[in-house]
């Protein structure tokens, strides 16, 4: 004989463990838990001035400007613009000439080559520091008058790896973004990716390669601007989790034979339900 007893506290025994699996699964889903704690004088300070730094392998745009004679001889010539030459995107144009600023590429030193200048090393400055060391070459030994250097990022890119809903590599239109903007143009995490175990790779001024491990879910992150805002190049890789890992260890023919002993299970739940009614 059934007794119904055994089988009510069995059940129950169940739901409770169902449901605490599954609250145990949404902790491990939000971002940044309890940001609320911190304070606003801590949120503005990480996020003042924060200006990304030129890294080796980055593609600039330097130019100098002055009303002083000889400035061009710190410009690179133009690249006309015809049939035959293609124009190049993010380029600025001269009223003088129509053509497209040709590019600077960082090497591996950090260095670039600027005509009159020869070789300047700018890698580990911020687009700024490089802009006043660049004027601080140039004036008085050059030019009688300070001349107006700008620096803009032509190739700034972030590239997302992993478990998102659509890896790859993204351009981004300014030089400030965030860790989650770049996830989000991702499509975010999906629910089988690590949230507290994000690698973000990252170049520095001398070449080398560095790993960072990043718990998404801390409050921290949101003041530790280094990591907060990318840098060009940054790779993002998101692990996935030990629930995926462990289905997919699974063979089809286990697959198979797990699918059909929780639908025989959870048929016999139904029966025995009905019969104890």
């Amino acid at each position: 004989m059934i007794n119904k007893s055994k089988i009510t506290k069995a059940l129950i025994f169940f739901s409770f463990a169902f449901l605490f699996v599954s609250c145990k699964s949404y902790k491990n889903l939000p971002y940044v838990k309890d940001a609320e704690a911190l304070t606003q004088e801590q949120l503005s300070a990480s996020a003042h001035m924060f200006e990304a730094k030129i890294m080796p392998s980055d593609v600039l745009i330097v130019t100098v400007n002055s009303l002083a004679p000889g400035v061009k001889d710190f410009n690179l010539p133009l690249v006309p613009n015809n049939l035959n030459q293609p124009v190049q995107t993010n380029v600025t144009m001269t009223s003088e000439n129509s053509g497209s600023l040709q590019n600077y590429i960082v090497n591996s030193d950090g260095v670039i080559k600027i005509p009159t200048l020869g070789e300047v090393k700018i890698g580990g400055l911020t687009k700024s520091q490089a802009e006043g060391y660049i004027a601080s070459l140039i004036y008085p030994k050059y030019l009688n008058e300070k001349p107006i250097v700008n620096i803009r990022f032509v190739d700034y890119k972030i590239t997302v790896n992993g478990e998102v809903a659509k890896p790859g590599t993204y351009t981004i239109a300014n030089e400030r973004v965030t860790i989650f903007e770049a996830l989000a143009k991702a499509g975010d995490l999906t629910v089988y990716g690590k949230r507290d175990n994000v690698k973000l790779i990252r170049m520095d001024e001398t070449g080398k390669l560095n790993v960072h491990i990043v718990d998404l879910q801390d409050p921290n992150i949101l003041l530790n601007k280094d990591i907060y805002y990318l840098q060009q190049n940054d790779n993002l890789i998101v692990e996935t989790n030990k629930a995926k890992g462990n289905s997919s260890s699974w063979g089809s023919i286990e697959s198979i034979a797990l699918s059909t002993s929780l639908s025989a299970i959870s048929i016999l739940i139904s029966v025995i339900s009905l019969t104890t009614r």
